[in-house]
């Protein structure tokens, strides 16, 4: 990942590579923060949570990306504050948090914070402005589809109330607004799965 030879032999030398299978959670709000995630295949998709115990889904987590949560988080010496799950089979570079802070000593290493935090901040505005200023029915789309991209994989194994769950809203309503796009030929439904169509460039 890096090219610096001194940040290079630091990193090999105290990563430690663990495959985590789909489903896993790796991560619950209110966790301490011993290790730091890289991902290198696979993904991991992040969710928030308030204080009742409801999640919404925030953003994913791609190779080659970290967890810009979990470094501020770790900076600030909080618990985790995001639940983190495994989107699909996953290989993680889990680096102790002590030398998150550390390396800041290495330029490249830095550049490879601020561009996380850069990315993940960009993100989460736009997952405020989705919920802020979008209707539930664009939500939806934008949610499968950030799944289906994720997962690499257009079919997903999902029941209306766990995507209800994730997104904050009745399953009764989920369950309507799906059936919308499945007339407008977005989407096929099937028992606990939902397949994302692409939709045809104009032109």
């Amino acid at each position: 990942m890096f090219t610096d030879p001194q940040l290079k032999w630091e990193f090999e030398g105290v990563a430690v590579q663990r495959s985590v299978p789909a489903g896993t959670v790796l991560m619950q709000a209110g966790d301490a923060i011993t290790h730091i995630p890289i991902v290198r295949k696979g993904s991991l998709r992040i969710l928030a949570q308030d204080g009742e115990g409801r999640e919404r889904y925030l953003y994913h987590i791609l190779p080659g990306e970290s967890c810009a949560t979990s470094l501020t988080c770790c900076v600030a010496k909080r618990v985790s504050s995001v639940r983190a799950v495994v989107e699909e089979d996953a290989e993680l570079l889990m680096i102790p948090v002590r030398y998150v802070d550390a390396w800041m000593a290495h330029p490249e290493w830095r550049k490879y914070v601020n561009e996380v935090q850069a990315q993940r901040f960009e993100e989460l505005l736009e997952a405020f402005e989705v919920v802020a200023f979008h209707k539930l029915d664009e939500q939806l789309w934008n949610y499968l589809v950030k799944r289906a991209q994720a997962g690499g994989d257009r079919t997903l194994q999902l029941t209306h109330q766990q995507i209800a769950d994730e997104l904050g809203s009745p399953r009764e309503v989920i369950t309507r607004l799906l059936q919308q796009l499945r007339a407008s030929g977005r989407v096929s439904l099937g028992r606990g799965s939902v397949e994302v169509h692409p939709v045809p460039v104009a032109g």
